[in-house]
This record gives C-alpha cells, sequence and structure tokens, in this order.
C-alpha cells in the first residue's frame, strides 16, 4: 500500500454506490433541511398544519404499534413502563389531531414547569458547589432555564412562534454547512463517511476546513483590537471618529434628516469594539472580552454626553415629540432586533472574509447603534425619561443581537479554530451563555410591544368590517374614523340621520374581539358647502344636515 492509500478517507458507502459522485447524504440531508425549514419561514400557517397532521399521525402510528406489540407480549422487564409510554403517545397524537391549540398549550405549561424546576436544582447546584471550575456556567444555565420558564407562561404563543422560527433558521443555516461540506467532497480522496448521525461531525469537519489561519487570524485581529505596537494612534483615531459621527448623527436628528443620519454612519467605528468582543468570545480570549467591552461603555457614554449637550446649545427645528428621527427609535420591537441579528452576522462574515468590504457592513451596525444613542442625550436633555428608556433599550437590543450574530458566524467560518475552542470550551460556554440570557431578557419587552401592535391591528380590522355592517341599514351616514385603544373602540360618524342602537354594536364589537368592550360613537352634523362662478355670476349653497 502506498502513501496516498494510507491516508486516503474512508469513502462512504452510499456515495460509492450513486452517480454523479457528490449526491452524498450531507447533500442529499442539507438539501432536504433547507427546504424543509425554507417551507416554514414561507409558509407558517400551512406547513404547520401539514407538521400538525404528520406529528399527530405518527404518535398514533407510533404509539398504537407499541401498545400493542406490549399487550401480545409475554415479556415482563419494563413492561408496565413501555405500555404506559405507548398509551401517552398514542393519547398526545389523538389530541395534537383534535384539539391542536389546547393540546400545544398543554404541551407549553408542561414544558413550563419542567424548565423552572430544572432551572431552580441547577442554580441551588451551582450555589453550593461554588468555586468549582464550572459553577458559574451552571449558574448562568440554570437563569436561562427560569428565564424561559416564565417566558413560557406569560408568552406562550410568542415562545411557540420563535421556537419554531428559530428551529427553521437553525434548519436552514445547519442544511447550508451540510450542502457545502458534501459538494466540497465531490473526489474520491477527499469524501469522508457521511453517515446518517454525522450531523455534528459535519458541522465540526466544516468548521475545521474554514480555518482562516494563523496568518489571516493575526490580521483580523490587528483590525479588532487597540494593541501595540500602534494602539495609541489606533485609539485617537477610534475616538476621534466615534465623537464626529455622534455629533453628525446628533445634529441629522435634530433636523430630522434621514440623509444627514446615514452620511454620519459612513464614518462611526463603534463596530470595531463590539465585533471585536465577539471574536474573542469564541476564541476563549477573557481579557479581549473585557478591554472591548469596556470600550464600548466608554463609547456609549460619551455618545450619550455628546448629545445631550449638543441638545443643551442647538435649538429644535422640530419638537422631539413629533420628531420622525426619534419616534422611530423610542419603541422599539423584535424587528429591531432581527435587524441587529442580520448587521452582527454582516459585520463578522465582512471581517473574515476579504471579498467584503468591513466599512459597508460597519454602515449597517452603526446604523442600529449610533442614532439611539444621540436620542437618548437628546431626550435626556428635554426630561423625557420614557423616551431615553426607550431608545437605549433599542441600543441594548442591538449590542446583544449584534454579538450573538456574530459569535456563530465566527464559529462558522473559521475564525476561531476548532482546538481552541475545544481548549476553551468553558470560558465560550459562560459568554454565550451570558449573551443568549441577555438576548431572552430584552426579547421580553419587546415580545410585549409586537404582540400589542399585532392584537391591535387585528382588532383595528375586525372592528371596521362590524362598524361597516352595524351602519348598512343607514346609508346616509358615514363612518369618518375608527380608533382601537386596549378595549375602547372609538368610533366618529358624519350625517344627521339617527344611527343603530349601540348595544347592538358593542355586542357585536364584543365576540369579535373575545372581550367586553366599551364602545364610544361621536356623531357631527354634515355641512357641504358648494361654490360656483360660472359665466360671471357667483352662486353660493349651504347644505346643512344639523
Amino acid at each position: 500500500m502506498n502513501e496516498s492509500e494510507q491516508v486516503r478517507k474512508p469513502r462512504s458507502k452510499i456515495s460509492g454506490r450513486v452517480e454523479p459522485f457528490w449526491l452524498n447524504p450531507a447533500t442529499v440531508k442539507g438539501t432536504i433541511a433547507i427546504l424543509g425549514g425554507g417551507l416554514v419561514l414561507t409558509f407558517p400557517a400551512s406547513t404547520l398544519e401539514v407538521l400538525r397532521l404528520v406529528l399527530g399521525i405518527a404518535l398514533i402510528v407510533g404509539g398504537a404499534g407499541d401498545l400493542w406489540f406490549q399487550l401480545r407480549s409475554h415479556r415482563t422487564a419494563s413492561r408496565v413502563r413501555v405500555i404506559v409510554e405507548s398509551a401517552v403517545t398514542l393519547a398526545a397524537g389523538v389530541l395534537l389531531l383534535l384539539f391542536p391549540s389546547e393540546t400545544i398549550k398543554g404541551v407549553m405549561v408542561v414544558a413550563g414547569i419542567y424548565f423552572a424546576i430544572r432551572g431552580v436544582i441547577v442554580v441551588f447546584g451551582a450555589i453550593r458547589d461554588r468555586g468549582s471550575e464550572t459553577w458559574a456556567l451552571d449558574l448562568a444555565r440554570g437563569a436561562l432555564f427560569i428565564v424561559m420558564a416564565g417566558l413560557i407562561f406569560v408568552l406562550p404563543e410568542a415562545v411557540f412562534s420563535g421556537l419554531i422560527v428559530t428551529l427553521a433558521a437553525g434548519s436552514v443555516l445547519i442544511g447550508g454547512v451540510m450542502l457545502a461540506y458534501g459538494v466540497q467532497h465531490h473526489s474520491d480522496d477527499a469524501l469522508v463517511d457521511l453517515d446518517a448521525s454525522s450531523v455534528s461531525q459535519i458541522v465540526r469537519d466544516w468548521m475545521e476546513l474554514q480555518d482562516v489561519g494563523e496568518s489571516r487570524r493575526h490580521e483580523i485581529d490587528e483590525g479588532l483590537y487597540f494593541e501595540k505596537p500602534d494602539r495609541t494612534n489606533k485609539l485617537v483615531a477610534w475616538w476621534v471618529m466615534l465623537l464626529l459621527s455622534v455629533a453628525i448623527a446628533t445634529f441629522g436628528i435634530l433636523q430630522d434628516s434621514t440623509a444627514v443620519v446615514i452620511g454620519a454612519m459612513l464614518i462611526a467605528p463603534l463596530m470595531t469594539p463590539i465585533i471585536g468582543a465577539a471574536g474573542a468570545a469564541v476564541n476563549g480570549w477573557p481579557w479581549r472580552v473585557t478591554r472591548s467591552l469596556s470600550m464600548v461603555v466608554a463609547g456609549v457614554a460619551a455618545s450619550i454626553a455628546l448629545a445631550f449637550i449638543i441638545g443643551a446649545w442647538v435649538p429644535q427645528l422640530t419638537p422631539l415629540s413629533a420628531n420622525s428621527q426619534v419616534q422611530s427609535r423610542i419603541n422599539p420591537n423584535i424587528i429591531d432586533m432581527g435587524i441587529a441579528l442580520a448587521a452582527g452576522a454582516a459585520g463578522a462574515f465582512a471581517s473574515v472574509n476579504k471579498r467584503v468590504s468591513a466599512s459597508i457592513a460597519g454602515v449597517a451596525i452603526a446604523v442600529a447603534l449610533v442614532p439611539p444613542l444621540g436620542v437618548v442625550g437628546l431626550t435626556l436633555h428635554e426630561g423625557m425619561i420614557g423616551d431615553a428608556f426607550g431608545a437605549f433599550t433599542l441600543f441594548l437590543t442591538n449590542l446583544v443581537s449584534i454579538i450573538l450574530a456574530a459569535m456563530i458566524v465566527f464559529a462558522l467560518t473559521g475564525f476561531a479554530p476548532v482546538s481552541k475552542m475545544k481548549e476553551n470550551a468553558i470560558e465560550i460556554k459562560r459568554v454565550a451563555m451570558t449573551v443568549v440570557i441577555a438576548v431572552i431578557l430584552i426579547a421580553i419587552p419587546l415580545a410585549f410591544t409586537v404582540s400589542n401592535v399585532l392584537t391591535t391591528a387585528a382588532r383595528q380590522t375586525s372592528a371596521q368590517k362590524v362598524v361597516e355592517s352595524w351602519l348598512e341599514p343607514t346609508p346616509d351616514i358615514d363612518l369618518n374614523s375608527i380608533e382601537v385603544s386596549g378595549s375602547n373602540v372609538s368610533i366618529i360618524l358624519t350625517g344627521s340621520e339617527s344611527f343603530p342602537e349601540v348595544p347592538e354594536l358593542e355586542d357585536a364589537l364584543s365576540d369579535a374581539f373575545d372581550i367586553p368592550v366599551t364602545v364610544i360613537v361621536e356623531q357631527i352634523p354634515s355641512i357641504v358647502v358648494i361654490y360656483s362662478d360660472v359665466d360671471g355670476e357667483v352662486r353660493t349653497e349651504i347644505e346643512n344636515d344639523e
């Protein structure tokens, strides 16, 4: 056996029997994962209904088969336990088909109870074993369980939807990695054994293959970390450009000018220490994480202070309460978190890949960070504490989301060697767990905001249909406006004709909203002025329906 045959990797059994040769288990499973996740993301309602039916039928068939086998079997070892498990599986399938909504809610409640109990046990265990190498990680893990339990009890539907979206997005991501890995291993010499249980191994092999190497890693370090030999010049340049970008952004906010705010992002350098913190986290460099986050904290404080000072000296061309640049940044929602996740992924990918301009990705990140800080400073100067808190919440949302997304991208693109990640696994898990908990905690108020917005929008649509149906017997009355605020529905009508009975409307709206409502109907007399100047003769007619 020659040397080349000795180092040749084992050949996949499936891949060795199919043509074309790249059609191996990795490409097949990757394609299926991408299609499945993509369908769930594209057609959530239809796909979830199909998944419910498939899962329900699978549970019924599996549970009934196991139960029939156990009832006919004469074995005694674990027979009772298996019969109970089979009966529970069968019942779960039937309930999922007949009562899908109630079954899902029940499962979520059980999951919430489990997470709560598990979290308390892990937290107490970590406290008992404090001082051990993993006690901080266990404490963070227990806290994560408790936070998840609270979310499930408070927002079960939002958690369920978020879980589905996360699993679908993860399926697309992992599927893409598997597909790329399988296509890369298209030759006899490169192909590895890709059996049905090798998903995690494929991901690890992919990460090892993507290693950027020490030379490229050093180049990236030079751009992300302010270290010797040119540390002072780097810091001076960073501070100058940060303060200038904040000043420009703040002036743009005061002028209510989107163009000026975007222009400020072209020079904003805040991406560097944030992406640097994410890169240090996946490599297990705690001192670099500390330095990078310290720069972020100092930069945030300076940015808010500068915006506050500018607000004290520069007159407001547009009141902050009516300023679109301000109002768009004081009520963050889950969509803002999605934007930040995408921006963080773009920033990390641009840092690793030479073909992508890091400055472009930096603009995307700066848009999510610098303007909110300007709004915080301006609203604090005006004493608008609630608005300042909302803008700062938006900043924190963007910060932790960018770090989380960047950590994932750095791990998959080879900035952190797999060997280094294994060596510093505990430290990396500790940082990652902290970031995940922060993301979940921040997502709680954002989820409430989105839930309220969606509920109000749905009720507004329902109220429009109900009121139009209520007014059908009175064609001379026009519907001017409808405003839904919680359980209150305010309606303004125009016309002199008497409108239908309000109790009927209240009953219909209560049924549509599924809650008791308060109806406020205001009617305004209709006055029509007709002015005509024909052939030099002026005629004015006034029709008063009062």
